[in-house]
Protein backbone atom coordinates (compact mmCIF):
# COMPACT_ATOMS: atom_id res chain seq x y z
CA UNK A 1 0.00 0.00 0.00
CA UNK A 2 2.99 2.68 0.67
CA UNK A 3 3.65 2.26 -2.58
CA UNK A 4 0.23 2.43 -4.42
CA UNK A 5 -0.32 5.55 -2.91
CA UNK A 6 2.44 7.43 -5.19
CA UNK A 7 1.25 5.57 -8.13
CA UNK A 8 -2.26 6.84 -7.40
CA UNK A 9 -1.39 10.50 -7.45
CA UNK A 10 0.81 10.11 -10.52
CA UNK A 11 -2.26 8.13 -12.42
CA UNK A 12 -4.55 11.18 -11.54
CA UNK A 13 -1.95 14.17 -12.01
CA UNK A 14 -1.18 12.80 -15.08
CA UNK A 15 -4.34 12.38 -16.36
CA UNK A 16 -5.70 15.30 -15.34
CA UNK A 17 -2.58 17.51 -16.49
CA UNK A 18 -2.61 16.05 -20.29
CA UNK A 19 -6.86 16.79 -20.40
CA UNK A 20 -6.38 20.41 -19.43
CA UNK A 21 -4.02 21.33 -22.07
CA UNK A 22 -6.49 20.32 -24.74
CA UNK A 23 -9.65 21.97 -23.49
CA UNK A 24 -10.57 25.75 -23.32
CA UNK A 25 -13.20 25.44 -20.29
CA UNK A 26 -12.40 27.94 -18.12
CA UNK A 27 -12.50 25.47 -15.10
CA UNK A 28 -9.90 23.37 -17.31
CA UNK A 29 -7.38 26.53 -16.93
CA UNK A 30 -8.15 26.95 -13.63
CA UNK A 31 -7.23 23.80 -12.72
CA UNK A 32 -3.90 24.13 -14.65
CA UNK A 33 -2.68 27.06 -12.81
CA UNK A 34 -4.12 25.87 -9.11
CA UNK A 35 -1.53 22.86 -9.60
CA UNK A 36 1.16 25.07 -11.51
CA UNK A 37 1.05 27.23 -8.16
CA UNK A 38 0.84 23.93 -6.14
CA UNK A 39 3.86 22.85 -7.96
CA UNK A 40 6.18 26.43 -7.00
CA UNK A 41 4.70 25.80 -3.34
CA UNK A 42 6.31 21.83 -3.43
CA UNK A 43 9.48 22.96 -5.08
CA UNK A 44 11.30 24.70 -2.05
CA UNK A 45 10.64 21.46 -0.36
CA UNK A 46 12.62 19.41 -3.22
CA UNK A 47 15.39 22.27 -2.96
CA UNK A 48 15.54 21.31 0.84
CA UNK A 49 16.03 17.58 0.03
CA UNK A 50 18.65 18.37 -2.41
CA UNK A 51 20.33 19.96 0.04
CA UNK A 52 20.45 17.47 2.57
CA UNK A 53 21.36 15.01 -0.48
CA UNK A 54 24.63 16.70 -1.10
CA UNK A 55 25.49 17.27 2.37
CA UNK A 56 24.98 13.79 2.81
CA UNK A 57 26.76 12.85 0.02
CA UNK A 58 30.04 15.07 0.63
CA UNK A 59 29.78 13.96 4.30
CA UNK A 60 30.05 10.35 3.51
CA UNK A 61 33.11 10.97 1.43
CA UNK A 62 34.79 12.66 4.30
CA UNK A 63 33.93 10.08 6.56
CA UNK A 64 34.71 7.10 4.71
CA UNK A 65 37.86 9.26 3.05
CA UNK A 66 37.14 8.90 0.17
CA UNK A 67 39.41 10.17 -3.24
CA UNK A 68 39.76 13.84 -2.75
CA UNK A 69 37.57 13.91 0.02
CA UNK A 70 39.13 17.19 1.54
CA UNK A 71 37.63 19.08 -1.13
CA UNK A 72 33.91 18.36 0.36
CA UNK A 73 35.24 20.90 3.45
CA UNK A 74 35.09 24.06 0.32
CA UNK A 75 31.19 22.58 -0.71
CA UNK A 76 30.96 23.07 3.18
CA UNK A 77 32.58 26.15 3.72
CA UNK A 78 31.14 27.64 0.36
CA UNK A 79 27.37 26.82 1.72
CA UNK A 80 27.79 27.68 5.34
CA UNK A 81 29.06 31.28 3.68
CA UNK A 82 26.61 31.90 1.23
CA UNK A 83 23.84 30.86 3.69
CA UNK A 84 24.84 32.85 6.58
CA UNK A 85 25.36 36.22 4.66
CA UNK A 86 22.33 35.81 2.41
CA UNK A 87 19.44 34.96 4.85
CA UNK A 88 20.07 37.33 7.48
CA UNK A 89 21.86 40.06 5.21
CA UNK A 90 20.03 39.97 1.93
CA UNK A 91 21.26 39.04 -1.51
CA UNK A 92 21.77 42.92 -2.17
CA UNK A 93 24.33 43.13 0.72
CA UNK A 94 27.68 44.03 -0.41
CA UNK A 95 29.56 40.83 0.89
CA UNK A 96 26.97 38.24 -0.82
CA UNK A 97 27.30 40.43 -3.86
CA UNK A 98 30.63 40.59 -3.89
CA UNK A 99 31.27 36.36 -3.27
CA UNK A 100 28.83 36.03 -6.30
CA UNK A 101 30.90 38.45 -8.34
CA UNK A 102 33.91 37.52 -6.98
CA UNK A 103 34.12 33.91 -6.13
CA UNK A 104 31.31 31.93 -8.05
CA UNK A 105 31.34 33.77 -10.99
CA UNK A 106 34.99 33.39 -11.83
CA UNK A 107 34.80 29.50 -10.98
CA UNK A 108 31.88 28.95 -13.35
CA UNK A 109 34.02 30.80 -16.17
CA UNK A 110 36.78 28.45 -15.19
CA UNK A 111 34.56 25.02 -15.54
CA UNK A 112 33.29 26.28 -18.75
CA UNK A 113 36.89 27.36 -19.96
CA UNK A 114 37.82 23.59 -19.26
CA UNK A 115 35.18 22.30 -21.32
CA UNK A 116 37.26 23.57 -24.40
CA UNK A 117 39.58 21.21 -23.93
CA UNK A 118 37.25 18.41 -23.43
CA UNK A 119 35.53 19.87 -26.47
CA UNK A 120 38.45 19.79 -28.71
CA UNK A 121 39.31 16.49 -28.09
CA UNK A 122 36.07 15.21 -29.30
CA UNK A 123 36.15 17.09 -32.22
CA UNK A 124 39.42 15.69 -32.98
CA UNK A 125 37.88 11.94 -33.04
CA UNK A 126 34.60 12.54 -34.43
CA UNK A 127 36.27 15.26 -37.30
CA UNK A 128 39.01 12.62 -38.39
CA UNK A 129 38.07 11.99 -42.06
CA UNK A 130 37.81 7.76 -41.98
CA UNK A 131 34.51 7.53 -43.74
CA UNK A 132 32.20 9.93 -45.60
CA UNK A 133 30.09 10.96 -42.87
CA UNK A 134 33.22 12.26 -40.74
CA UNK A 135 34.49 14.08 -44.06
CA UNK A 136 31.41 15.64 -44.44
CA UNK A 137 30.79 16.64 -40.58
CA UNK A 138 34.39 18.01 -41.30
CA UNK A 139 33.92 20.40 -44.24
CA UNK A 140 30.88 21.93 -42.69
CA UNK A 141 32.28 22.31 -39.13
CA UNK A 142 35.08 24.36 -41.23
CA UNK A 143 33.13 26.38 -43.10
CA UNK A 144 30.76 27.11 -39.85
CA UNK A 145 34.20 27.76 -37.78
CA UNK A 146 35.77 30.50 -41.07
CA UNK A 147 32.20 32.25 -41.48
CA UNK A 148 31.99 32.96 -37.79
CA UNK A 149 35.27 34.09 -37.41
CA UNK A 150 36.55 37.45 -38.38
CA UNK A 151 39.94 35.91 -39.63
CA UNK A 152 37.59 33.77 -42.05
CA UNK A 153 36.18 37.12 -43.58
CA UNK A 154 39.68 38.50 -43.85
CA UNK A 155 41.38 34.75 -45.53
CA UNK A 156 38.55 34.47 -47.59
CA UNK A 157 38.59 38.61 -48.72
CA UNK A 158 42.30 37.57 -49.54
CA UNK A 159 41.72 35.03 -52.01
CA UNK A 160 38.46 36.03 -53.76
CA UNK A 161 38.29 40.16 -52.81
CA UNK A 162 35.08 40.04 -55.27
CA UNK A 163 32.91 37.49 -52.84
CA UNK A 164 32.62 39.46 -49.42
CA UNK A 165 29.77 37.80 -47.96
CA UNK A 166 30.02 33.92 -49.54
CA UNK A 167 31.73 32.37 -46.01
CA UNK A 168 28.43 33.80 -43.87
CA UNK A 169 26.36 32.93 -46.82
CA UNK A 170 27.40 29.32 -46.67
CA UNK A 171 27.38 29.26 -42.39
CA UNK A 172 24.17 30.39 -42.38
CA UNK A 173 22.82 28.37 -45.49
CA UNK A 174 24.49 25.29 -43.29
CA UNK A 175 22.23 26.37 -40.04
CA UNK A 176 19.27 26.77 -41.84
CA UNK A 177 18.88 24.09 -43.68
CA UNK A 178 20.82 19.90 -42.86
CA UNK A 179 21.84 21.74 -39.16
CA UNK A 180 18.18 22.72 -38.25
CA UNK A 181 16.63 19.64 -40.36
CA UNK A 182 18.51 17.26 -38.19
CA UNK A 183 17.72 19.44 -34.77
CA UNK A 184 13.82 19.32 -35.86
CA UNK A 185 14.61 15.48 -36.13
CA UNK A 186 16.43 14.84 -32.76
CA UNK A 187 14.02 16.97 -31.18
CA UNK A 188 11.01 15.26 -32.72
CA UNK A 189 12.60 11.71 -31.45
CA UNK A 190 13.25 13.46 -27.56
CA UNK A 191 9.67 14.09 -27.95
CA UNK A 192 8.58 11.04 -28.79
CA UNK A 193 10.55 9.07 -26.13
CA UNK A 194 9.42 11.90 -23.79
CA UNK A 195 5.59 11.00 -24.59
CA UNK A 196 6.50 7.26 -24.14
CA UNK A 197 8.18 7.57 -21.02
CA UNK A 198 5.26 10.01 -19.65
CA UNK A 199 2.94 7.34 -20.70
CA UNK A 200 4.90 4.42 -18.88
CA UNK A 201 4.71 6.45 -15.34
CA UNK A 202 1.10 7.08 -15.47
CA UNK A 203 0.42 3.84 -16.10
CA UNK A 204 2.46 2.56 -13.33
CA UNK A 205 4.94 0.55 -15.46
CA UNK A 206 8.04 2.93 -15.33
CA UNK A 207 8.71 3.06 -10.93
CA UNK A 208 12.41 3.75 -10.85
CA UNK A 209 11.08 7.08 -9.38
CA UNK A 210 9.82 5.61 -5.88
CA UNK A 211 13.40 3.73 -5.45
CA UNK A 212 13.97 0.51 -4.70
CA UNK A 213 14.22 -2.02 -7.57
CA UNK A 214 11.71 -1.76 -9.92
CA UNK A 215 8.50 -3.93 -10.33
CA UNK A 216 8.66 -4.25 -6.38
Amino acid sequence: MRRQVPLILCFAFGIVMALTEFSPHPFSQWLNEEIIDWTLVIGPFALVLAVATLVQSHWTRIRRRSEYWQYSFLVFIGMAAMVLIGIPLGQRHEAFVWLFRYAQVPMDATMFSLLAFFIASAAYRAFRARTLEATLLLAAALIVMIGNAPVGDLIWNTIIPFEDNLPSTARQWILDNPNLSARRGIILGISLGVISQSIRIILGIERSYLGGVEGD
